[in-house]
């Protein structure tokens, strides 16, 4: 049974209600169905990457070889799965702690009466029977019934029913949690909360979806072309060793999992989780809240960024000129201030309604009207009206608004000439111009009181922001409500060139589009524009569709509720200060502080973070190929052998020293970066290349009876005998290639970091590595040679098969040597890739807008341009594929969805939330 209040209208709950209430009903929230921690410990331990280390550890321990068991592989592949487990499991806790931390700093607040005074309360506080104001913008907090007098409100619900169009609520109706408000202004008392709403049962049954951005299907990609090659290689290699009668069927089966281990990206989860996290809280320190990892990706490829003009390009902080005022006929210049006051907010009002009263002082001025009846604005109609009563007693309705919209309802020809002189005089000096009128008959006919100019001067910071980003090629595109002159006079005063289009033209280019698609015509208008001008909220929609198909990458800033289907449209949407909490709900990213200054340094920020990733990928992909093809070919060439063991160490060493890699310095870039998984490749083949030619060739150099003699070598007693004893490989041979083999793995951190060559640090290039970085590959470098140096022969850890013996300083130094010759050319045919890339790259950008710029393109250009597309079709079906089979899912939950909601409002017939006034709220 319910609490029984009487909750006050003018005051509200007071303290001691709330506390009451809150017991009873707790907080307004609704959890998630979220997977115990326990069961995303267990996940991992199941997933394939893990279960092929568990299983090469069992089978090392399990098989004997020679009478030997592999304690010593089982030890350390046993400490690598756990490194793997746990060290995913925190990156991804600490990745969602992030995320959770930093989206509490943009928790959902709502407007709320409580002991007498309206403040602004955080949603998930509220309590059944707490007073709440209601505008458009807002989502509706908690299950509410609305009260009062004022317009009713215009709510789009379709988030929880289906239904497309808005539906008019007024007061005395219920309204659900969840909703949004798209018009209006209305006070409403809560009447349900958290699970004990309307949907919050059912909604409670959810689970989040997992996210699957682009980032995600990059990584997806490079794990599976990794494991198919290293699966097709390890077959290989199982079949050369299995056809060696003196190799037990053990040994062939041990290492070939060991070699398996040692090239799938292991560390590719953990890596790519920690620099997201890490890159999460440096844009927090900037006042930006990331509410979409992958979306710091994307935003690095960000080529176009549409930005709201009011507030965001300028200070939103509206003036009025009482010199400026132009009064009509016989109206006073104090007529025209009167009638914009009546027709304005005093409390809780925009930025136009605060200039407007400000510039009347003081509201005594308007005390003896009374207004009956006040209509908001929307960006639809484009003004506020009020229903007053005069001093006198008569009945008035006042109005302002756009001059445009206010011209078209006057009869006067020569007053709508005036609305139309005014706007273009005003718009030239970059003034904002309002129109102010007047009804004495009910608003059956209207006369002009005059207009009046307001100033919304740009930011300080906004012009040189503006050329920071057009010098790191993202073009800036302002979008405006506002006229045709006014978006002209402001993009010459912010230095963004004048080629503005406006919205009736966006919607015109939309018709002569297939099925809503937009027109070419428009499509390339559209990507030529400096700006947009009277855009409404479809158009915002248009504009970023249009952009997206001339294959721009678009982010798009917005605050109001009909910005949402534009910011979830955009590959990057961005909710600016002051957003509504529809606009923050659809951002993938919310900024905290005004202007767009924060936006260029999340730019400059999400492109560090692309760099760490794509120097992680080619070195991952590069270290793989070369541990696969050394073995692959010392094996089948010179029936090479090494410890398992000291293979599992050399993969420990590596996913170890590559979570460095997260923190590592780099610079940012001048140019957005996407992608191209045809030049990371390349560049990771020919790394890997040239390591697989200098470690093979190291296991002839270091055989004494092959090239010469060394003194260190010569005395191996297992090269005295034939290789059929089941010892190929003697263990100082063992030491020097695991030396060399580390060594090139290691090196190749400080190769694939830096485009250039690797002793070249400048801006066009790469800082100095990090001291985070080098720390640990010089340690496990340093490790590497003393063991290869020092280490006594007689401690086998896997049994006598396994040997493994310090080689003295003479030939470890060799073997250095040697390593560094190979390292050097690598990192020169790395170079010259990447100069050949670039060069493409630059050939592209300058065929790039001319209508047979294919056809002119070079042939090899196109050539290094087919792999890529050519994967990227076969992943697209692949995807479309996957996406197929999500859509049948969701389509299924939606529809278990609704028809548990049904089950839910049958339900929910009769039961209490709680008794107001003697009335039964359900």
């Amino acid at each position: 049974m319910g609490l029984t209040i009487t909750p006050n209208h003018e005051t509200g709950l007071t303290s001691q209600e709330v506390e009451q209430l809150q017991k009873e009903w707790g907080l307004n929230h609704v959890a998630a169905k979220t997977t115990p921690e326990w069961k995303k410990i267990l996940d991992r331990y199941l997933d394939w990457v893990s279960l092929i280390i568990l299983i090469s550890a069992i089978i090392s321990a399990a098989v004997p070889v020679n009478g030997d068991h592999g304690w010593t592989s089982f030890v350390m592949l046993i400490l690598e799965l756990q490194f793997v487990v746990w060290m995913g499991y925190y990156s991804d806790r600490n990745a969602g702690d992030a995320v959770a931390e930093l989206a509490a700093l943009s928790a959902p607040m709502c407007h709320c009466l409580r002991n007498g005074k309206w403040g602004s309360l955080p949603v998930k506080e509220l309590v059944p029977g707490d007073i709440i104001g209601l505008k458009g913008g807002d989502v509706i907090p908690a299950d509410s019934k609305l009260i009062g007098e004022g317009e009713p409100l215009k709510i789009d619900e379709s988030s929880l029913t289906g239904e497309c169009l808005a539906v008019t609520r007024h007061p005395g109706q219920e309204i659900l949690a969840g909703a949004v408000v798209v018009s209006g202004e209305l006070d409403a008392m809560v009447t349900a909360t958290g699970v004990n709403s309307f949907f919050g049962k059912t909604m409670a049954l959810l689970a989040v979806p997992p996210e699957r951005g682009h980032l995600q299907q990059v990584l997806n990609r490079v794990s599976i072309a990794l494991a198919l090659f290293a699966v097709a290689g390890c077959a290989i290699i199982l079949g050369v060793l299995t056809g060696h009668y003196e190799n037990p069927p053990g040994y062939s089966i041990v290492t070939v999992f060991v070699i398996f281990t040692s090239v799938v990206p292991i560390g590719m989860p953990v890596v790519t989780t920690t620099v997201l996290a890490v890159g999460a809280r440096e844009m927090a320190r900037e006042k930006a809240i990331v509410t979409r990892l992958s979306a710091l990706e994307e935003m690095s490829g960000m080529e176009v960024l549409a930005s709201d003009k009011t507030g965001t390009l300028t200070l939103n902080q509206l003036s009025l000129d009482k010199e400026d005022i132009l009064n009509w006929g016989s109206h006073s210049k104090d007529d025209v201030l009167l009638y914009s006051c009546l027709s304005a907010k005093w409390e809780n009002n925009d930025a136009i309604d605060k200039a407007v009263t400000n510039s009347l002082g003081d509201k005594k001025y308007v005390a003896g009207y009374k207004v009956i009846k006040f209509s908001p604005f929307n960006p639809v109609d484009k003004k506020t009206t009020a229903h007053t009563i005069t001093p006198s007693g008569e009945k008035l309705i006042t109005t302002k608004g756009a001059p445009q919209i206010i011209g078209d309802m006057l009869s006067d020809p020569v007053a709508r000439q005036a609305c139309a002189d005014y706007i273009a005089e005003r718009a030239s000096r970059g003034l904002r111009s309002l129109g102010v009128a007047r009804s004495d008959d009910d608003g059956q006919t209207w006369s002009l009181v005059g207009l009046i100019s307001l100033l919304d001067p740009p930011r300080p910071d906004s012009g040189e922001t503006i050329k920071l980003a057009q010098s790191m090629g993202v073009a800036v595109k302002m979008v405006t409500g506002d006229q045709f002159a006014i978006a002209v006079e402001t993009c010459k005063r912010l230095g963004m060139g004048s080629t503005i289009m406006e919205g009736k033209t966006v919607m015109a280019g939309l018709k002569g589009g297939d099925e809503g698609k937009p027109d070419p015509i428009l499509i390339q208008h559209c990507d030529e524009s400096d700006g947009f001008a009277g855009v409404y909220p479809e158009h915002k929609h248009m504009i970023v569709s249009a952009l997206q198909a001339k294959g721009r990458l678009v982010g798009m800033t917005g605050d109001g509720v009909n910005d949402a289907p534009a910011l979830k449209k955009a590959n990057v949407g961005i909710a600016v200060a002051g957003a509504t909490s529809a606009a923050k709900g659809a951002a993938d990213i919310i900024l905290t502080r005004e202007g767009i200054s924060t936006i260029i340094i999340a730019i400059v920020r999400s492109r560090k973070i692309f760099r760490r990733l794509e120097m992680y990928i080619i070195y991952r992909m590069a270290s793989s190929v070369l541990i696969l093809g050394f073995f692959f070919f010392a094996i089948l060439i010179f029936d090479f052998e090494i410890p398992t063991w000291i293979l599992v160490l050399i993969s420990m060493l590596n996913d170890a020293s590559v979570i460095a890699t997260s923190y590592d310095s780099v610079h940012s870039s001048d140019y957005p970066l996407h992608w191209n998984m045809t030049k990371d490749l390349a560049i990771a083949f020919s790394i890997a290349t040239v390591g697989i030619i200098g470690t093979v060739l190291l296991v002839p150099f270091i055989r004494p009876d092959l090239w010469f003699e060394w003194p260190e070598l010569s005395t191996e007693p297992a090269l005295k005998t034939p290789p059929f004893n089941g010892v190929s490989t003697s263990g100082k041979e063992s030491a020097l290639i695991f030396l060399g083999l580390s060594g090139m793995v290691q090196l190749n951190i400080i190769l694939t970091r830096n485009p250039s060559f690797w002793w070249h640090f400048s801006k066009k290039s790469a800082p100095r590595p990090s001291p985070i970085l080098l720390v640990p590959v010089t340690s496990f470098l340093t490790g590497s040679t003393f063991m290869s140096v020092y280490w006594n022969g007689n401690i086998k850890p896997d049994g006598e098969r396994y040997l493994f013996e310090g080689a003295g300083w003479h030939a470890v130094l060799l073997v250095w040597a040697y390593v560094f010759v190979f390292w050097v050319i690598a990192d020169f045919f790395k170079v010259v890739i990447s100069f050949v890339f670039v060069k493409a790259d630059l050939i592209k950008d300058e065929l790039k807008g001319q209508l047979d710029g294919k056809e002119k393109t070079p042939g090899w250009v196109r050539a290094l341009d087919w792999p890529g597309e050519t994967a990227d079709q076969i992943s697209d079906k692949i995807e479309a594929c996957f996406d197929g089979m999500c859509s049948c899912f969701e389509k299924k939950e939606k529809e278990k969805f609704q028809r548990t909601s049904v089950v839910s409002e049958k339900e929910g017939e009769g039961q209490v939330h709680v008794h107001v006034e003697g009335e039964k709220q359900a």
